[in-house]
């Protein structure tokens, strides 16, 4: 089975809200965002995330539901006693009449303080492996659907591909078949050696030979469906297959003149930029 790059998880548990999100990338980068009062536990979840995914752009959200958010409220009563002290101290130095009230504290915030309770680490952590199991399932899902798209591109290139074989030694007898007749008119025309008119040919012959071109590409595309096949973690060598398959559909570009193995190098060149595309999305 293959994995996309790209998919989304969310879970919900007590008061947490997690959601895990992921987008392509060459390499694992993990985005955490937390509350304050769960910042300790960030290298913990990094290391679930990476226990469960190896490539992509990981962001993961942590929110705590404030209507369900419980913790105690403190009087800092020596502050409190000051304040008093300093009011009754300005009354009595003023000639202020009335009674000191109790609303007075009020206005100072300063004099209480919130501790927020330390929320259910439990509850948290199963929250977090929920919310990314269940983006790997969507990502899961997504490279499923990737490999299908993948599997009808190769056929079309195994289609390609038998019509080039096929037409590789035509292309080649009838390129020789063309340089000796040329050979022979130029011989009689200007009475040339004709050992170095063979060496020339043999020369130019081998230059001009795709063989070995198509006997790699062949293994590559052999290779290719082998590992798709296998699955797991097979981006990157998906992709390094890809560049090998279009550095001999190039090579076979440059060293033909025959049209219509031109015209499939050209066919193989889009099929094989179409796979690109498709396997830049899986893990």
């Amino acid at each position: 089975m293959i994995e996309s790059l790209t998919g989304y998880g969310t879970s919900e548990r007590d008061i947490f809200r997690v959601e895990a999100k992921s987008l392509n990338h060459r390499f694992l980068e993990i985005n955490i965002k937390l509350p304050t009062i769960l910042s300790k536990h960030e290298y913990e979840i990094r290391n679930l995330i990476k226990n469960k995914f190896q490539r992509g752009k990981i962001d993961l959200i942590v929110s705590i539901n404030q209507k369900e958010k419980t913790g105690k409220v403190y009087l800092n009563k020596k502050l409190a006693m000051e304040v008093y002290s300093a009011f009754i101290d300005l009354k009595k130095e003023l000639s202020i009449l009335g009674s000191i009230d109790i609303s007075i504290f009020s206005n100072f915030k300063e004099l209480f303080v919130y501790e927020e309770e330390e929320p259910d680490v439990n509850n948290f952590i199963m929250a977090v492996s929920e919310a990314l199991e269940r983006l790997k399932e969507m990502r899961k899902r997504e490279g499923e659907l990737i490999k299908e798209s993948i599997i009808e591109i190769v056929n079309n290139i195994e289609k390609e591909f038998i019509n080039l074989e096929n037409r590789v030694d035509i292309s080649y007898n009838n390129h020789i078949n063309s340089i000796r007749e040329r050979v022979k008119e130029i011989i009689i025309q200007n009475n040339i050696d004709d050992n170095k008119i063979l060496e020339q040919i043999i020369i130019y012959a081998q230059k001009s030979d795709i063989k070995e071109e198509v006997d790699r590409l062949r293994s590559h595309i052999i290779q290719f469906k082998e590992t798709l096949e296998k699955g797991g973690i097979i981006g990157k060598k998906l992709d390094f297959l890809l560049q090998e398959m279009n550095r001999e559909t190039n090579t076979i570009l440059a060293k033909t003149e025959d049209f219509q193995i031109k015209t499939i190098s050209v066919d193989l060149k889009t099929y094989i930029e179409r796979l690109r595309e498709q396997v830049q999305n899986i893990q």
